[in-house]
């Protein structure tokens, strides 16, 4: 998430467009880097950057909505292209490939001169707030069915990709959320990026 004041930009008229695109862009790349380039993981990958990367910023766009601010996500096409060449090159060197997840963010276009680093610190907690939660419900549902089947398999990925992301992002280094959200308030800041930490390992 970043942050611009009202008076450096004129939304203009395919906004809603351009997001769609930026945010399908920017999708199908992260797909990709979570299923290893293999096609037998695409499906499991397709599932769980559905709920983590695009619930995470539409999570961030709603709460900045809520504070009266436009936002809409935009992709980062140097990031894109760093993200694919570190993907493959490590996928062919090493076997797995690294991921760097910083592939755009929704930006908040607030009244010129706007300091309030209560709300941009909740905007920026919401999206690990929402791969945390969707990474309970995907490790409560992993629970109910036997190891390898199918659907143990989606929720075991769900559950992994949202609880990695939200940890990822709430690393205290500009310009990922939690340097946003440490800002804010140290003591949120120290128990979200714990719990992400804590269940990821559970997975």
């Amino acid at each position: 998430m970043n942050y611009e004041p009202w008076r450096t930009v004129n939304k203009p008229r395919s906004a809603g467009r351009r997001e769609i695109e930026d945010l399908l862009i920017s999708f199908l790349v992260l797909t990709l880097l979570f299923s290893n380039f293999d096609p037998y993981a695409l499906p499991y990958s397709l599932i769980a950057v559905l709920t983590a990367f695009i619930f995470h910023e539409l999570a961030h766009r709603q709460v900045a909505r809520h504070y009266g601010y436009r936002a809409y996500y935009k992709r980062w096409e140097t990031g894109i292209l760093l993200a694919l060449l570190l993907g493959l090159a490590t996928r062919l060197l090493t076997g797995t490939a690294w991921i760097f997840a910083a592939l755009g963010a929704v930006q908040v276009y607030a009244p010129y001169a706007v300091d309030s680093r209560e709300a941009f610190g909740r905007i920026a907690l919401a999206g690990p707030l929402t791969n945390i939660a969707v990474g309970v419900v995907a490790l409560v549902l992993l629970r109910t069915f036997h190891p390898f089947t199918t659907l143990w398999w989606v929720f075991r990925t769900t559950a992994t990709v949202n609880l990695w992301l939200a940890f990822f992002n709430l690393l205290p280094f500009p310009p990922l959320d939690g340097s946003k959200v440490v800002r804010w308030n140290a003591g949120a800041w120290a128990v979200s990026i714990g719990i992400a930490y804590l269940l990821f390992r559970l997975v």
